[in-house]
């Protein structure tokens, strides 16, 4: 568990001071170091001492306090993309692919240093006068350099839809979806729209559906770039999808027997919010 410690953002000599004892988390092309662990399967997130990697730290692009990890002060730094780095230990991986093989707070860890590092380089130049921005309040803010206007990370929040009807879910599959995955619907919240507004909206939108007793379930971070996923369950008034060919390349109900047991598709792993509410559905009693 990490302590944001957001006092000493602002902080800038307090802070400093402790980078020369903290540990380092590496990122580079939204890829960070993972190393296995003793048990195969796992995977764990290769934290450096900034005193084991000087050069590396030196050559940061961006760097931004986490937080403190127990006693660590802990520091992501955005290494430059246009070379390759040796690492002590380790290699680079996406977090989607190292996902599957990490505990949830290294997989939540790697996710807050991606969309930090993301932030950065997309808002290097102010959005309102167009000047350069820099990194201020422990990189937690950037200031435009002309107009000095402050610009701060922003989440955006998206929906995720189980929508069921009696024994049986709703699961859709993206184009961009590996073979076979099928996962719950989701789409981003507008802007004047409340959340189960939303749920309603792109249920309709994409499947056709009618719902009724939008129920919140819980919420995940997915820093890819920059969402936060809202999950929500639904029950559908009818079974009969129209499906928005824009948007799906397919939808179909599921039992919980398939689920169970699938066989020729998946749904995603447990990283993802979409997992949890599948597995909650198959936990209640049948309908």
């Amino acid at each position: 568990m990490i302590d944001r410690a957001a006092h000493l953002r602002t902080r800038d000599a307090e802070r400093e001071a402790l980078l020369p004892r903290a540990l380092v988390l590496l990122v580079w092309r939204g890829k960070s170091p993972v190393e296995r662990t003793a048990d195969s399967n796992a995977s764990a997130i290769a934290l450096f001492p900034s005193e084991e990697i000087p050069d590396l730290v030196q050559s940061a692009e961006q760097r931004v306090f986490l937080g403190m990890r127990g006693e660590d002060p802990l520091f992501a730094i955005d290494l430059p993309r246009g070379a390759t780095h040796e690492l002590p230990r380790g290699a680079f991986a996406d977090a989607r692919t190292a996902g599957p093989t990490l505990s949830p707070s290294d997989f939540g860890l790697l996710g807050y240093a991606r969309g930090m590092m993301h932030w950065h380089r997309e808002t290097r130049h102010c959005g309102r006068c167009g000047e350069a921005t820099s990194s201020a309040q422990g990189g937690f803010a950037r200031v435009c350099a002309s107009c000095e206007r402050t610009t701060y990370p922003r989440t955006d929040p998206a929906v995720m839809i189980l929508v069921t009807r009696g024994d049986r879910c709703l699961l859709a599959r993206q184009p961009r979806f590996p073979q076979g995955m099928y996962s719950a619907l989701a789409g981003f919240v507008e802007p004047g729209e409340d959340l189960e507004g939303c749920v309603i909206r792109e249920t309709h939108e994409e499947v056709g559906l009618a719902i009724d007793r939008v129920r919140y379930f819980r919420s995940d971070p997915w820093p890819f770039p920059a969402s936060l996923m809202l999950g929500f369950f639904a029950e559908a008034r009818s079974e009969k999808i129209t499906l928005d060919r824009d948007e799906l390349e397919e939808a179909r109900w599921f039992t919980r027997d398939e689920l169970r047991s699938p066989n020729g598709f998946f749904y995603p792993p447990a990283y993802s919010l979409a997992h949890h509410l599948i597995g909650s559905f198959l936990a209640r009693p049948g309908d």
